[in-house]
């Protein structure tokens, strides 16, 4: 198994150009820029000689990587031939309809050293009304046949926050399990959506509490003990942007990761994103997001430096929707752990778990309930 402490995360954008005009898409400034093949190869054997890894991922992104579908072919057997025994994987995330036809068939004769991260955003009417009537030129058995235990990206935006429940039953449907987020920087009417979202969130609750077999998706996943002693409250960052990640634009400047990439017509400032890096490798979480001081449900912060910093100028400078909806996550999460513990029924969540893990997690789920 792999040591997350020791693995990385590397992100290619091999294209800015992309096939689809997503409802929610946070990239602005779309071009047809390309990145340099034998440049890319360079700056990955850089970061494959770190010997503070063990392991990497290599993700390719856009756009749309698959529109340059000879780029991630090239740099994938690149690695496959040169680094074939180091512990490094070659991840893709795609909207799925340009594989076809000689992608399909060399995607398929290497599914195990290629990983592929589908985008779907629920059943045919919401995805469609998000991704530009793309969701019948899919080929869902070809994923789900290659990488079966993979989730799907659902991104959730403001119009069909209402269906969210339904689409993520519609991915189930399909075959595939769902990793459900919240579109960022999009127009959230806050006062509407948070009581939606926890209308939705309790469905999803429910069914969890009716199939104690499943394990719940992400969004609820939320473990209460984690707040079990609000005085020794974690400083975590939310991620390892800057420190376990970084990324590559088409032109070969570095990143901390590659939602510090959102305006692709602002020019790079290395001076800039050199202090980016500074602060990412040598503050904590709530050093950089000083906002969050004496917040209780700090250590599910999910604020992500990238967009703020993109859209905000500041790391620690948060989407206040996000803020209204982590809460709402926290609660209901706390709720679906109590009357889990209160069941006779044994649930995937729980098993395994040592009585002093049960003793925090009910610890936690009391100061929920007392302070939020």
């Amino acid at each position: 198994m792999r040591d997350s402490r020791k693995a990385k995360n590397i992100f290619v954008i091999v294209t800015n150009e992309c096939n689809l005009h997503c409802i929610y898409c946070y990239e602005n400034g779309k071009n047809a820029r390309t990145t340099n093949v034998n440049r890319t190869k360079e700056l990955l054997a850089l970061e494959f000689a770190d010997n503070k890894f063990e392991s990497f991922d290599v993700i390719f992104h856009g756009g749309e990587p698959f529109m340059k579908f000879d780029i991630v072919k090239e740099i994938s057997e690149w690695i496959w031939t040169h680094y074939g025994t180091r512990d490094i994987r070659c991840i893709v995330t795609t909207n799925g309809t340009l594989i076809h036809d000689n992608i399909k068939n060399w995607l398929e004769a290497h599914n195990k050293q290629i990983t592929l991260i589908l985008s779907l955003d629920g059943g045919r009417e919401t995805h469609n009304r998000n991704r530009c009537n793309s969701f019948d030129i899919i080929d869902f058995d070809f994923f789900l046949r290659n990488w079966p235990n993979q989730r799907v990206k659902m991104t959730i935006n403001p119009d069909g926050l209402c269906h969210m429940f339904d689409d993520i039953m519609h991915i189930r449907n399909l075959g595939f399990r769902a990793n459900p987020s919240l579109a960022m920087e999009v127009e959230w009417n806050i006062d509407s959506a948070s009581e939606t979202f926890a209308d939705e969130l309790d469905k999803l609750i429910e069914y969890y509490l009716d199939n104690p077999d499943l394990y719940p998706c992400p969004m609820l996943d939320l473990s209460p003990a984690l707040l079990a002693y609000p005085g020794e409250m974690p400083r975590n960052k939310a991620c390892g942007a800057g420190t376990h990640v970084s990324a590559y634009d088409v032109f070969g400047n570095k990143y901390p990761c590659h939602s510090f990439v959102t305006d692709l017509s602002r020019p790079y400032n290395a001076k800039t994103v050199e202090t980016l890096f500074s602060d990412l490798e040598t503050k904590d979480g709530l050093e950089l997001s000083p906002k969050c001081s004496g917040c209780f449900i700090f250590p599910y912060c999910e604020p992500c430096y990238g967009m703020n910093y993109s859209h905000r100028g500041e790391m620690g400078s948060f989407d206040p929707n996000l803020c209204v909806f982590n809460r709402i996550r926290v609660k209901a999460s706390a709720s679906m752990y109590g009357r889990m513990l209160l069941s006779q029924k044994q649930y995937s969540l729980l098993i395994g778990k040592e009585p002093e893990d049960i003793d925090k997690i009910i610890r936690g789920i009391q100061n929920i309930q007392a302070l939020l």
